[in-house]
């Protein structure tokens, strides 16, 4: 999508990468998957039909390709997903024993985590008849907090 082009939701936060433990193998075995609350809000607006771009920053890796991939065939414009070649993209795993399930989160030092007010894109954030935040996506780190 160009930039001038008018979205209803623009969604500002930290895309995940999942890796959630299946019970197989003695617990080694793992299921990758996506998450990060703002980039599901994304997908699930654009499935809804939304017109949604998303804002946020990804390493130069392989875990960014896959989200790539994954808002390309969800239709969500991630053309002001920034790449920063010296960060990775964050990741958590999700564990499961009798108490549940718990979560261990690699996002300090990611590319969401060093997101800076400016690299946002203004007139694509003006261009929204709705601006989405999380919290979590917000308390990442300062300068995630400040560009949002």
């Amino acid at each position: 999508m160009a930039e001038s082009t008018a979205f209803d939701i623009v969604a500002f936060g930290e895309p995940m990468v999942e890796f959630n433990q299946t019970g197989e193998g003695g617990g080694r075995l793992y299921l990758q998957g996506f998450g990060g609350d703002s980039s599901n809000f994304a997908i699930a607006a654009a499935r809804q039909g939304a017109r949604v771009a998303y804002v946020s920053a990804l390493g130069d890796d392989p875990y960014a390709r896959l989200l790539r991939d994954l808002w390309d065939a969800e239709g969500v414009d991630h053309a002001s997903v920034a790449t920063d070649p010296e960060a990775y993209t964050a990741i958590y795993f999700v564990t499961h024993d009798d108490a549940g399930h718990h979560f261990s989160f690699f996002r300090s030092g990611s590319a969401a985590s060093r997101y800076r007010v400016v690299h946002l894109p203004l007139e694509r954030v003006r261009s929204a008849r709705v601006l989405h935040l999380s919290g979590i996506s917000l308390a990442i780190s300062n300068s995630a907090c400040d560009a949002g």
